[in-house]
């Protein structure tokens, strides 16, 4: 990772003033200044709905890009929906331009921005872009193709009504679909494999299988039990056609998001380049609601950007 400082004795543009510059009606409030001129290093921002948060991201990236602190290129901002990246980057894009045409930064960082502009994707978009980028490290083909959910239930339908094995369940195909597709999905997230969820899955219903009676107990389960090791005996018959599910994904040639998130995670964990690629790419990384962000998104920011025993937290 690079390490470029501006010097102490360089003037800067505060948030205000480059407010005032950029002919906003309202400045930004001083807990928004402390966010917005915040220094480069890992920084947590807790903040309501209603508080200002897509206006503060937006003010922080057009401050450092005003003050030379990185070029446009150099910031990624990432957030959870298509609606909302959509909106952080069309406030930046609006204030760039505004940054542009005003008078309170040089030609350089001038010619910078109309060369290029901040990177701003959903979870799930950056998550498929380490794919695209370096699937090749974990064998997945560049033409891999992302099921939409309508592709993903079309496929999973097909392994169940193609099954011609006993299922231990008592669901309807459409039932053992959809939890199909929920299990398959939970899996990735959570970076684990049908067989340990299987095995925790038996000994969770032998214990209840083996529990004392109560004193009032006539059939073999508790009656307090009885829906619980129902479930978990439909997740046993079901979890083989997870295996199946995957088999089948391979020989399409597909990936759904579940997939694209856990060979992203061990793109990160595996291949150490890949974070010093993106380190060094993307001088600061903006993430918003990330409190909603699921366990296999969460590795691999944190493998990516976090700070571990090869380099300090980075600006995030």
């Amino acid at each position: 990772m690079r390490s470029e400082q501006i010097h102490p004795d360089t003037p800067r543009i505060g948030a205000v003033e480059l407010s005032r510059a950029l002919g906003q009606e309202l400045p930004p409030t001083p807990e928004q200044v402390r966010v917005i001129e915040a220094e480069l290093e890992p920084l947590l921002v807790v903040a309501g709905a209603g508080s200002g948060k897509t206006e503060t991201m937006a003010a922080r990236v057009v401050y450092l890009i005003a003050n030379g602190l990185v070029r446009p290129d150099q910031v990624l901002g990432l957030t959870f929906t298509r609606k909302a990246s959509a909106q952080l980057l069309q406030r930046i894009r609006r204030r760039l331009a505004a940054l542009v045409k005003s008078s309170v930064i040089e030609a350089v960082t001038r010619e910078q921005i109309l060369a290029a502009e901040p990177e701003v994707w959903t979870y799930h978009a950056f998550g498929g872009r380490l794919i695209a980028e370096f699937g090749a490290l974990v064998g997945v083909e560049p033409t891999a193709r992302i099921l939409s959910d309508t592709g993903s239930w079309q496929l999973a339908s097909s392994v169940v009504r193609r099954w011609d094995r006993d299922l231990a369940t008592d669901l309807s195909p459409d039932r053992v679909t959809e939890r199909l597709l929920s299990m398959s999905g939970v899996l990735a997230d959570h970076l684990r494999l049908p067989g340990e969820l299987d095995e925790l899955t038996a000994d969770l219903a032998e214990q209840i299988r083996l529990s004392p009676p109560g004193p009032h107990q006539s059939k073999p389960i508790h009656s307090g039990l009885a829906a619980l090791y129902q479930r978990l005996t439909n997740r046993a018959g079901i979890l083989p056609l997870v295996d199946a599910f995957r088999q089948a994904k391979r020989t399409a040639g597909v990936l759904d998001f579940g997939d694209q998130m856990q060979l992203a995670a061990e793109l990160a964990r595996g291949h150490r380049r890949v974070g010093m690629d993106l380190r060094d790419r993307h001088r600061v990384v903006l993430l918003d609601e990330y409190q909603d962000t699921g366990h296999s998104q969460r590795v691999i920011l944190a493998t990516l950007f976090g700070a571990n025993s090869h380099t300090a937290g980075h600006p995030v």
